[in-house]
């Protein structure tokens, strides 16, 4: 099971993905890359909000930084296409690997279901309520890692065996 983020350029419609991170749910393996936005071609929105009070990424930083989109839509393919993948805002999340993969010319393969649901929805109330006070730092990496310890919180209080997933 991986837990995946995603910092953007914005939270408009012509929005796009700039970090991209996965982790496992035990945190042993993850993955963290900033997104070139000129491969994309046409990605030129930039919210300069989003830069100063909540991300702190610099669109100099990501030319300077960044992967080719076709690179990061291959490393999300190879190593999420068929995973169970979780995120904390699917809807937003979503939006953006479908920006991301489109950016390439292909579907997304990565299938997002909601962080609450994880082990079939035993502990949503209890991961629900610790999400909603949960402080990301909003760097995509931090954030990953940061609701996996999360989880595994919540699901070692309730006493819980891997044998009983």
């Amino acid at each position: 099971m991986y837990i995946l983020d995603i910092e953007a350029s914005g939270l408009g419609p012509e929005s796009y993905p700039i970090e991209i991170a996965w982790c496992s749910l035990d945190g042993e393996q993850s993955w963290s890359v900033f997104i070139n936005p000129e491969t994309a071609g046409d990605w030129e929105d930039w919210d300069d909000y989003a830069e100063e009070a909540i991300h702190g990424i610099s669109r100099d930083e990501l030319l300077r930084e960044g992967q080719d989109v076709v690179t990061v839509a291959r490393e999300l393919e190879q190593r999420l296409g068929g995973e169970e993948v979780f995120s904390d805002a699917v809807p937003f999340d979503d939006f953006w690997l479908r920006r991301l993969f489109g950016a390439v010319g292909s579907h997304n393969p990565v299938r997002l279901q909601q962080l609450e649901t994880i082990y079939c929805s035993r502990y949503a109330i209890e991961i629900g309520e610790a999400l909603s006070r949960f402080e990301p730092p909003h760097r995509a990496l931090a954030d990953c890692r940061g609701m996996a310890e999360l989880v595994r919180s919540v699901i070692g209080q309730k006493g819980f065996h891997e044998e009983e997933v």
